[in-house]
């Protein structure tokens, strides 16, 4: 059975390769800690499913 936890270390430094953006080593593992952080906020938003007919409000301007 494979591992669904993906691997956050790699995503980390392959997006920061990918922008050309240097993380130091003694900041890496906290980057890698926000980022699984940031992931566990997300997750029940983007589990929320969402009806496809909805339609968004305009933009309100006073």
């Amino acid at each position: 059975m494979a591992d669904d936890k993906p691997d956050i270390a790699r995503w980390v430094d392959e997006g920061a390769k990918a922008i050309g953006l240097p993380i130091a080593p003694e900041y890496r593992e906290k980057v890698i800690v926000n980022v699984e952080r940031s992931l566990a906020i997300a997750g029940p938003l983007l589990a929320l499913a969402l009806d496809d007919e909805l339609t968004p409000l305009p933009v309100y301007r006073p």
